[in-house]
């Protein structure tokens, strides 16, 4: 029997199947370092995330026939915005993304995100290009200049939509403004199989006795009583605890995310649950410490956080309904 002599209900399943499974992942960043490409080139982002162009099975399928173009562009119509992502942490080379992407967003909202992370050493065969745009070396008077790329990578996706490969605008990150609202992200962070000891999963094994390389490093990083996953897990929980809790250090950098995620930030170890973020738990008004020593300052700031706030609180409940946004803060800034 010809396919399309299938019914149709059976030819729409196998459809829904090709079309929403996520892709195989590359099995080694050797294997997949042709073609990627960086997310940005700003400086300030230190360009660690490298991506692939997105396959879509869709594209195929739509140009067999016209029955086909018919019956796929209906599964189009109907497929949620489910998006699968993974991601290739090559230790100082760099976060490989590879998006499994079936269709664009069809509004500004997006119904999840399912993030993958493999931790993988480098081998000698990757291009030199990959080399060192993974730092977590102490920044100068600011976070190791890693944080920035996993910053970009979440943020990435609230302001250019899944597997954007477009170019980046140029700013500073507390300049961001989401384009897309994420109901809730999924980050599962496997053991590695790549046969490596993983003694430290940032530093290469001449660096790891060595003292001064140690030294602006979170400790726990090398830290080989605790599995590679969970350390890396712990480090990106940490960071958003940080983040999230909208300090005076963090607090212009954290307002994106309550503007972007409705429900939850979810952190996986090898598919068991880690840690997780309830964004509408965590938004209800953090107790600020520190607001600056002059008084002009603080009283200034303060009056921008209270207007950000009834910005934000309106956003929200309109984010919980699905509705439409005003994407207008009316602060650029807080801090």
């Amino acid at each position: 029997m010809a396919f399309n002599q299938i019914p149709r209900e059976i030819r729409q399943s196998i459809f829904e199947w090709v079309i929403c499974s996520p892709i195989d992942p590359p099995a080694s960043p050797s294997v997949s370092q042709k073609g990627r490409r960086r997310l940005t080139e700003d400086v300030f982002w230190e360009g660690g995330i490298w991506q692939l162009p997105p396959q879509n099975p869709a594209l195929s399928l739509l140009l067999v026939n016209k029955q086909f173009h018919t019956e796929v562009n209906y599964v189009l119509q109907h497929t949620p915005t489910d998006y699968h992502v993974d991601i290739m942490f090559v230790k100082g080379y760099g976060l490989w993304t590879t998006w499994s992407i079936p269709v664009l967003p069809r509004t500004q909202y997006i119904d999840s995100v399912h993030a993958t992370f493999r931790l993988f050493e480098p081998t000698d065969d990757l291009d030199p290009r990959f080399r060192g745009s993974l730092s977590f070396r102490g920044g100068d008077g600011g976070p190791p200049s890693a944080v920035w790329s996993f910053y970009r990578l979440l943020t990435a996706l609230l302001t250019n939509g899944p597997g954007y490969l477009g170019p980046e605008p140029l700013g500073r990150p507390c300049d961001l403004r989401p384009r897309y609202v994420v109901n809730k992200v999924v980050v599962n962070v496997l053991a590695p199989t790549d046969g490596a000891a993983h003694r430290s999963i940032v530093l290469g094994e001449e660096e790891e006795n060595r003292v001064d390389a140690r030294r602006f490093i979170d400790r726990s990083l090398h830290d080989a009583s605790i599995a590679p996953e969970e350390r890396l897990a712990r480090y990106m929980t940490g960071e958003l605890d940080h983040l999230l809790a909208l300090s005076y250090h963090t607090m212009n950098y954290g307002m994106v995310l309550y503007e972007g995620v409705v429900d939850t930030i979810d952190f996986l170890v090898n598919g068991e649950e880690y840690k997780g973020f309830n964004m509408q738990e965590l938004v209800r008004e953090p107790e600020i410490a520190q607001w600056g020593a002059r008084r002009l300052d603080v009283l200034r700031r303060r009056q921008r956080y209270r207007k950000w706030r009834r910005w934000l609180d309106g956003r929200r409940r309109r984010m919980k309904d699905g509705l439409e946004l005003d994407d207008n803060r009316p602060v650029t800034y807080i801090m």
